[in-house]
């Protein structure tokens, strides 16, 4: 083999690796891009839930700052009368209901995980490397067939 082949052979392989996994696994890999666009999913079905309960938090405000009925059965429920009014309460029996307001759950971001570039290159030096070693060891081979023939 000539010998400009064999010192671009490793250069090749090491360019191809360090490529091959940098796209694949690397920071703005196809792996790292798969688990943001998941993540970019959940948090806007998230955002989407928090828009919906905010909707509904407006229209009880519309509701209770306009129509009296609405304010008249909130007070009932709290305990509350008007003048000359009555409410009769019953032992063991809780006729209002207990209003509890979803305010959403709480998302943590997570980070994406990929293959750090220091591994990236250093799994392609390994490559080159060994691409160097089978070199020496088919030349060795080479020369030794020459010597007996």
């Amino acid at each position: 083999m000539k010998f400009y082949l064999k010192a671009i052979t490793p250069i090749f392989v090491f360019a191809f690796f360090y490529s091959f996994l940098s796209i694949c696994l690397g920071a703005r890999g196809f792996f790292a891009r798969q688990q943001l666009k998941r993540q970019h999913e959940v948090l806007v079905r998230h955002v989407q839930l928090l828009s919906d309960i905010g909707e509904d938090l407006n229209i009880r405000i519309a509701n209770l700052s306009s129509d009296p009925q609405t304010i008249v059965v909130y007070a009932h429920e709290l305990g509350y009368v008007q003048k000359n009014e009555r409410l009769i309460k019953l032992m063991n029996f809780s006729g209002a209901a207990e209003r509890t307001e979803d305010a959403g759950v709480v998302y943590l971001i997570e980070a994406p995980r990929y293959l750090p570039d220091t591994v990236c290159k250093t799994i392609a030096v390994s490559m080159s490397i060994i691409v160097i070693i089978c070199e020496m060891i088919g030349s060795k081979k080479n020369a030794h067939s020459k010597k007996s023939s």
